[in-house]
């Protein structure tokens, strides 16, 4: 089902967080597809991750906090498909500042969906997390599957599914994509991912840790993998997608993580490891892909072993020389930015608003 030529392609694409870890692998995919991409970011992290396309005329970028997006009256007109990214990702990120993460997490997000359908958008792609699925031992799980998350960024994603899917009609399609952990190379890279803090610390000699008994589950996927789903749903009749909620990820990645980190030390040889008993950490999950595999003929293509190499690639070049350096830690960018009372947000924020509030051009 994944084909995308560029000839034909020439639509409009809003991708927010679009500069982020999985932004800054999917947008150069979209642009090379021939899609006009209409990247907004906060640009916490800064733009460099996608320097290499400023140029690019399919490209525009804009700087903006997405609960303030009215201030871009025409941001919708002829665009054909939205890709959520933006958000506080990860759980210490969503902990920090706990109305923030709902102003953006939820509130944001359900005001631009509002928005997107009201203004004549096509498809809303949702991006969410296995980590809906919280604490659920070592079943099976797929999209029937009970959810119960554990943490309040799991908490903000699943709260987003519940009001996006019935937004969805004949002319507004929504799909939500639950991804497994993501993993492997990116030009806005982070450290604070299991596989690749794992990948660091065997670079830089020291021991990769095991908390607890190892014995919590966690699903795994390659960031281009994760790209080329949407890619692939984008791609998609609506009707095969539309009103659907799919569990992205590599079916041979479903990994206790005592079973993992010998996979990264197999990698790496002269690396240790170091367990470490207390472990707080209780979210454990097992997912099933079969459903976004068979429906939409999906396979993921990048095991463990290529992310590692990746990493490995790019510390030898001196890319990544300094793997300790806080902006490859969304808790650390986010502690620095998060220092004073938060700004009043504008009324994009709140879940109420509609295309009444403005007019426009």
């Amino acid at each position: 089902m994944e084909v995308h030529n560029a000839k034909e392609e020439s639509k409009r694409i809003v991708v927010t967080g679009g500069a982020g870890y999985l932004g800054s692998v999917l947008v150069p995919m979209l642009l090379e597809a021939g899609f006009r991409v209409h990247v907004l970011d906060t640009f916490y992290f800064g733009k460099k991750s996608l320097e290499k396309y400023v140029n690019h005329p399919n490209l525009n970028l804009t700087e903006i906090d997405l609960a303030h997006h009215e201030n871009i009256p025409r941001l919708l007109k002829g665009v054909d498909t939205v890709i959520h990214l933006s958000g506080l990702s990860n759980d210490p990120s969503g902990d920090l500042d706990p109305n923030l993460t709902i102003q953006t997490n939820f509130l944001a997000t359900m005001s631009l969906a509002r928005r997107a359908k009201a203004e004549g958008v096509k498809k809303f792609i949702f991006i969410s997390s296995c980590s809906v699925y919280g604490a659920s031992a070592d079943a099976l799980l797929d999209e029937q599957s009970t959810v119960g998350p554990v943490t309040l960024y799991a908490l903000s994603k699943l709260q987003c599914e519940n009001e996006l899917l019935p937004l969805a009609d004949s002319r507004f399609s929504v799909s939500t994509l639950r991804f497994a952990t993501l993993f492997g190379y990116s030009p806005r890279m982070r450290f604070d991912l299991a596989v690749n803090v794992m990948a660091k610390r065997a670079l830089q000699g020291k021991s990769i840790m095991l908390y607890g008994d190892g014995t919590q589950y966690r699903p795994f996927l390659h960031v281009r993998d994760a790209s080329r789903a949407i890619l692939a749903v984008m791609s998609e009749d609506t009707s095969i997608t539309n009103k659907q909620i799919f569990n992205v990820g590599n079916s041979r990645l479903n990994f206790m993580i005592r079973d993992l980190v010998p996979v990264v030390q197999g990698y790496f040889p002269s690396s240790q490891i170091e367990k470490i008993e207390n472990n707080k950490d209780n979210r454990s999950y097992r997912v099933s892909f079969r459903k976004f595999e068979r429906i939409l003929g999906f396979q993921a293509l990048h095991g463990i072993e290529y992310g590692l190499k990746e990493i490995e690639d790019a510390h030898k070049s001196g890319e990544l020389a300094n793997m300790d350096d806080p902006q490859y830690y969304n808790l650390e960018v986010m502690k620095r930015i998060i220092k004073e009372p938060l700004i009043n947000y504008s009324i994009a924020s709140s879940p109420r608003w509609n295309v009444n509030n403005f007019q426009i051009d």
